[in-house]
């Protein structure tokens, strides 16, 4: 990520977040007007908002107990405040229709039906904050099958996506998944992007752990967005100290006619990394085989689906969390499950293993996914 692109990042998400902070503070207000009197105390929410950009600072944050929490606290704040304001301006579009139904109309809610909308916002904030980080923790096994003729031999293939082992994601979350992918006796596990981000607390504990992990065909992983936010040469060598072959650019026979290739994330043509087309990787397809192909975003162009007959994504975390789930399928086609594409080709998008950011998940539950590929 260049200077520019963080740059702008950062504005974008203090700007959002002020705004957030407004909303938040005109619902205090409206609700308890006696409050207006302590607007200068008010003010100092936004200060919180400064709080959040020690999320993004190097590994200075690093190595501490304090680190996790206090990450956790402001994780678990804006994830508030998001859904807070998401539903609060659902409650402000219905505010203003009630304007055309004269008998209805209120030139201002009274207080009193402020306190009401404010009481449903923040209980439904909280409710999702709480019940999301418990859903995070409850990884579901997804499972579908795969018939094609090309296939030499029964095969069970795990797909684990978007760790993004963190600060919050550490390697107790590693002690939880190994035993999973391992009890569905898997010969090949495939992962498809966004394996860490900075501030990694242990990671040759996580290391150890997740070497753990039994397929006897192999391990292979390819690049997301955040290998790249993070550091593309730390995280492919870190990926492979987990046990896992690193597959950006490559195409390989693993047996069985099943071959593997895999492509570099897009977010490689705006770092100082050298990006190959996707062209590479579907250009050495061959039809005798069954191809599995490995893109971490699901994004296709046309023709794509003629090189492939299994296509296996990650990156939407099937949006992660209600409302924000409307979002992400706006800029996504493919934002969740199995697609059937053009000349019988498959696309299976996972909603990601672990999460980004906060450690929350509603309406977008957690997945190690089995596809049993069957001759």
């Amino acid at each position: 990520m260049t200077w520019v692109q963080m740059l702008t990042f950062a504005a974008v998400v203090l700007i959002v977040a002020v705004l957030m902070t407004k909303y938040l503070i005109f619902s205090l207000v409206c609700a308890f007007p006696g409050l207006k009197q302590f607007r200068k105390l008010l003010n100092l929410l936004y200060v919180l908002n400064l709080a959040g950009f020690a999320l993004f600072k190097e590994r200075t944050f690093l190595n501490t107990k304090a680190a996790e929490i206090v990450s956790l606290v402001i994780y678990f704040y804006f994830t508030f405040l998001f859904v807070f304001v998401a539903y609060g301006i659902f409650c402000e579009i219905l505010v203003f229709v009630r304007r055309f139904f004269k008998n209805l109309y209120e030139k201002h809610l009274s207080p009193g039906k402020r306190k009401i909308i404010l009481a449903a916002l923040l209980l439904i904030a909280l409710d999702t904050v709480a019940a999301g980080w418990l859903l995070a923790q409850n990884v579901v096994i997804k499972n579908f099958e795969v018939k094609n003729q090309k296939i030499g031999q029964y095969t069970r293939v795990v797909q684990i996506s978007d760790i993004h082992f963190s600060r919050v994601i550490d390697e107790r979350f590693a002690e939880k998944i190994v035993p999973m992918i391992n009890d569905l006796k898997p010969d090949l596990v495939l992962f498809t992007g966004d394996y860490m981000d900075k501030g990694i607390e242990n990671p040759e504990k996580i290391a150890e752990i997740m070497n753990k992990i039994e397929a006897p065909m192999g391990k292979f992983a390819i690049s997301g967005n955040h290998e790249f936010i993070t550091g593309y040469l730390d995280c492919i060598d870190f990926i492979e100290k987990n046990g896992f072959e690193f597959m950006d650019g490559r195409v390989e026979n693993i047996g069985r006619n099943i071959v593997i290739g895999g492509v570099m994330d897009r977010s490689a043509e705006s770092s100082n990394v050298y990006y190959h087309e996707d062209s590479k990787v579907l250009n050495q397809f061959q039809s005798g085989n069954f191809n599995i192909y490995l893109k971490h975003r699901p994004e296709l162009d046309e023709g794509d689906s003629a090189h492939f007959d299994l296509m296996l994504s990650g990156h939407t975390h099937g949006g992660q969390i209600f409302p924000f789930t409307i979002l992400v399928k706006i800029f996504n086609r493919y934002l969740a499950g199995l697609y059937e594409l053009e000349g019988g080709a498959k696309l299976y998008v996972s909603r990601g293993t672990g999460a980004w950011g906060p450690p929350v998940r509603f309406g977008a539950t957690p997945e190690i996914t089995l596809i049993e590929l069957k001759p």
